[in-house]
């Protein structure tokens, strides 16, 4: 067999021709040649087809590559191989699953595949239509030899549902390369000019063509569960030529151009040293915090290891109290603070004690509207600039007059155009983004309520789950007293609450007395200042009972504010 080496006419809207498929181009040329001192030696398999098909085995090819390219691995060899059976260039006889995985043995016989047949060939082009077109030529012929598969006939049917308008089309093309191929005068690359000719072609010929067009199908059109070697990404929406013609440069384009050079060359530029200590600084800054590589990080336990969804409600969007790791994060930097959730929604709770929400809203309305849809930004900018902007605003913010007129300005040049109209309050947010990290920030981190907030994170121990069992949704312990009181304890359980206690207010109350106050002078008052700071603030009803309320009575005890919110 002669291999001609052929060159694919590649246009500018044509898909870039990657270079590996030149350089099996290559070796699948030096392999068919027609010498036996270079080229790979092929031998009649006996009672197959016929006895004049030549065939080669993967002993043969995996010694043809070990002593082209020096290869000292067999299983490199194999590789190699196989790669080239997978994309098209040999198919094996059989067309078993397993022969498509070059072995170094003689269980399988391959063959070169024609030049037509190669992938990324102009004319040989694996669209939908001539697909149809081949599985209805196989259908139109002997089904006991050429017989769909099941999964061919599935994909058959929906190209005929497809292409229901086309249907005459491929049956015509089909029954005429069935009459052309028992007439000999069909060939893919050459057709025969006479009858005579044809006739002198041997039935090997023929086999071969049905042998080289399944092998081209099966790369192309795999079984299902195989390897897709030729799989595309998604198709362009726009051509090569057309974006070339909407890049037309004129004098705006150069200017624009001119004006990013500039820009880049006042960029400073750090030297790599430095870039590499920031990288190591932020990556020793982080470590702790990322379960992948600190185990800490992810309590009570990994979920990519253990599949317990503990993990994700203690770190869901917003909740309670959020875990110790999450608040010590927001400390690091302003960035992470408003990244978070959770963390903008506690440090707009802080403005408004200051008096100062107005920043945070203003920010916040501004990205709103930068990710939203396209048809509601006009509206947007209007409710934006009458909240936060215009004179005698509800809700106006303090930012200087050249920002103010920059905003303005940028208003006016944009209108009617929805997609610039995005960033028109950029100046102004950036501002205001500023004023919070430099003043708000740092008085946010040494507020009580940032730091109450750290104390409470730290003392809520999480209940680890055990084999999964239990309800589904997980309860987590919260460290705060209870107004519930319990049933006097005896002494071996006094002994082993008192092996618990820590530092958390809950364990430092004794035990509580039952529903009688005859004894009530006996009883251990003994607390801790924040405990009962903590109880007589949250609930003062537990407070009346522990100086000798009746129980009957403590409905009727007024309650704060604070104690009716909670």
């Amino acid at each position: 067999m002669t291999v001609q080496r052929e060159v694919m006419a590649v246009d500018q809207d044509s898909k870039p021709r990657l270079s590996v498929f030149s350089k099996m181009e290559k070796m699948i040329v030096a392999m068919a040649k027609a010498d036996n001192e270079n080229g790979i030696v092929m031998r009649a398999k006996r009672n197959l087809f016929s006895d004049q098909i030549q065939s080669f085995s993967g002993c043969d090819i995996v010694d043809w590559l070990k002593r082209q390219y020096n290869i000292t691995d067999v299983k490199e060899a194999c590789y190699l191989a196989t790669n080239l059976c997978q994309y098209g260039y040999i198919y094996p006889i059989d067309f078993k699953l397993s022969s498509y995985t070059v072995k170094y043995d003689r269980s399988a016989e391959y063959r070169f595949q024609a030049p037509y047949f190669w992938p990324f060939r102009k004319d040989g082009t694996a669209d939908s239509i001539k697909y149809a077109i081949y599985l209805q030529k196989r259908s139109l012929r002997n089904k006991q030899k050429h017989g769909l598969e099941p999964y061919e006939q599935e994909a058959f049917d929906k190209l005929l549902k497809v292409f229901a308008d086309k249907k005459e089309f491929i049956e015509k093309q089909a029954r005429e390369q069935v009459r052309m191929t028992k007439a000999g005068l069909y060939f893919y690359g050459h057709q025969v000019t006479s009858v005579s000719e044809a006739k002198k072609q041997r039935r090997t010929e023929k086999i071969l063509l049905d042998l080289q067009e399944r092998a081209f199908w099966r790369v192309h059109r795999p079984r299902p569960g195989c390897i897709q070697t030729m799989e595309e990404g998604p198709k362009r929406y726009f051509q090569p030529s057309q974006m070339a013609a909407r890049r037309r440069k004129n004098k705006d384009t150069y200017r624009a151009e001119i004006k990013f050079l500039k820009k880049a060359l006042e960029k400073p530029k750090p030297k790599l040293s430095k870039v590499l200590e920031s990288y190591l600084t932020w990556n020793e800054q982080y470590q702790e915090y990322d379960p992948f590589l600190d185990q800490n990080a992810a309590l009570p336990s990994n979920p990519w290891i253990s599949d317990d969804t503990l993990f994700w409600e203690a770190n869901d969007t917003l909740v309670k109290i959020p875990t110790e790791l999450r608040v010590k994060k927001w400390a690091i930097s302003f960035f992470n603070l408003m990244k978070d959730e959770q963390g903008s929604h506690e440090f707009e709770v802080f403005l408004s004690t200051e008096y100062s929400q107005e920043n945070i809203r203003f920010w916040k309305e501004v990205e709103d509207m930068k990710h939203g849809p396209r048809s509601m930004i006009e509206e947007s900018v209007n409710r934006i600039t009458s909240e936060f902007l215009s004179n005698n605003a509800p809700r106006e913010i303090n930012i200087d007059s050249k920002t103010l007129e920059t905003v303005n300005r940028n208003k006016e040049e944009m209108k009617g155009k929805p997609e610039s109209l995005r960033y028109i309050f950029d100046p102004a947010q950036e501002h205001i983004y500023l004023l919070m990290k430099k003043d708000s920030y740092p008085r946010f981190l040494r507020s009580d309520q940032y730091i109450n907030l750290k104390e409470m994170a730290h003392n809520q121990p999480i209940k680890k789950r055990f084999f999964g069992f239990g309800s589904g949704k997980t309860q987590i312990k919260r460290q705060t007293p209870s107004p519930k009181l319990k049933r006097r304890s005896t002494s071996s359980e006094r002994e082993a609450n008192s092996d618990i206690s820590g530092d958390s207010p809950i364990h430092s109350i004794t035990p509580m007395h039952s529903y009688s106050t005859g004894n009530l002078k006996d009883m251990d008052m003994k607390q801790t200042p924040s405990s009962s700071r903590l109880s007589q603030s949250k609930f003062p009803g537990l407070a009346k009972r522990q100086v000798g309320f009746p129980p009957d009575k403590l409905d009727a005890v007024p309650t704060s504010p604070a104690a009716q919110g909670q």
